[in-house]
């Protein structure tokens, strides 16, 4: 892995299974892949519904990676690894 930082946020909506599994799987594999190169963000849509407007988001959960551009989105639980892998890494 190069010397690259990540800025990510993942947008949730509410202490459910589907955003848990979500903020689940985003950890796992930044753990894992990244090497702490990054720093991670939780929105929580309910608690902070101002946030989704400027970041384009539209359905929960959304992964919104800011750094490095080009900003990328993936949506759903974060269960697949191959599309996390595309989406956040520069490989």
């Amino acid at each position: 892995m190069n010397d690259v930082h990540y800025a990510l946020t993942l947008f949730i909506t509410g202490i459910t299974p589907r955003s848990l599994r979500a903020v689940a799987n985003v950890r796992a594999f930044c753990e894992g892949e990244m090497n702490g190169s990054y720093d991670l963000e939780i929105v929580d849509l309910y608690e902070h519904p101002e946030r989704a407007q400027p970041a384009n988001v539209v359905v929960s959960p959304t992964l919104v990676r800011s750094l490095p551009q080009p900003v990328r989105l993936l949506f759903g639980d974060m269960s697949d690894r191959q599309q996390l892998c595309a989406v956040l890494k520069v490989a």
